[in-house]
């Protein structure tokens, strides 16, 4: 009976040393063999993400009028405390953040997103697009409370946004995953097989205002963070949770021919349909990409990784907006 224990414990030790080689093996491949060569062969780093040691999960990312006292972006978040969702400025050498009320109530949505038109700057926040003055933004101190009012009310929650310059559209979209972010079944839409899970909405402007029925809407994958509708490109950024993240670039069709229409606000709207066949490149990219522009040729990526929320279980773990040529995608 006693060589029988001895060789039972030695057969349980050896089962849990296997366990604990195995379990490292596991960690030290997930943290540190991670490899993205085509992503980071072209990737500059543009400036630091700011606001993490302070608890902001980044979610947006825009470009800001050149005349704007040094700084080159603006970055939306939301705030791990819950306390009031954050606008930043970011220059190379200096940044400053700026909170928001709404009817004087101070506005803690998820602030998915944000764009700028030059005159004003546009943040998702829940089902709207809160507007704000980017004079105001730029005068204010650090700290400070604008007060801000709804631009426009969509019909889903606003994940991403996104202003075409050259043609002076705005883009508004929904974020879905099966388990936790779904959309209105009326937006899965199948064709070959192939469905889509999710509507961007795209708008025009009317004397500065943005109306309230959208021109056209396109119908995309699930799991999208970000658009940049560039020429005859558009790109959606991809990600969730610790997956790689994938940059699909897609021909730019729409001013083609719809492939049908949408009901929205009564009214049947032009609808479009990004997927494989008029995919044409995806790139893969570490975990957690956000918001993405275009910009002189390269595009501008915002990561998620860094924040206190999620970094000390990602592999690649990214503290700065990040460009890279649009030939890489």
């Amino acid at each position: 009976m006693k060589k029988r224990g001895a060789k039972g414990k030695i057969v349980g030790l050896s089962a849990a040393l296997i366990l604990c080689v195995a379990l490292f093996v596991f960690l030290f491949v997930w943290f540190f063999g991670a490899s993205y060569p085509a992503f980071f062969g072209g990737a500059k780093e543009e400036a630091k993400i700011p606001g993490l040691a302070d608890g902001i999960s980044p979610q947006g990312l825009c470009p800001v009028p050149e005349n704007a006292d040094g700084y080159e972006f603006a970055m939306s978040g939301y705030m791990a405390d819950g306390s009031p969702s954050r606008v930043y400025l970011i220059g190379k050498d200096k940044n400053k953040y700026v909170t928001f009320t709404e009817g004087g109530k101070d506005v803690t949505t998820h602030f998915g997103g944000v764009t700028c038109t030059g005159e004003e700057l546009l943040i998702a926040s829940g089902k709207t697009l809160l507007r704000v003055s980017f004079a105001s933004v730029l005068g204010a101190e650090s700290g400070a409370k604008l007060e801000a009012e709804r631009a426009v009310q969509t019909d889903f929650n606003v994940a991403y946004c996104y202003f075409d310059a050259d043609t002076q559209k705005l883009y508004a979209g929904e974020f879905y995953r099966e388990k936790n972010y779904k959309t209105n079944e009326d937006h899965h839409l199948t064709v070959n097989g192939e469905t889509n899970y999710a509507f961007i909405y795209e708008y025009s402007l009317e004397n500065g205002a943005i109306k309230e029925t959208p021109d056209k809407v396109i119908s995309v994958r699930a799991l999208v963070q970000g658009i940049a509708v560039y020429g005859d490109k558009i790109t959606l950024s991809t990600s969730y949770g610790l997956a790689d993240s994938v940059f699909y670039t897609y021909e730019n069709s729409l001013d083609g021919e719809a492939s049908g229409t949408v009901t929205v606000d009564g009214k049947e709207i032009p609808l479009y349909r990004l997927d494989s066949s008029n995919l044409k490149s995806a790139l893969t990219a570490p975990c957690m990409s956000e918001e993405i522009f275009v910009r002189d040729g390269r595009i501008y990526i915002l990561f998620e990784s860094l924040c206190n929320k999620y970094k000390y279980f990602v592999r690649t773990r990214i503290d700065s907006i990040l460009s890279l040529p649009l030939s890489d995608l």
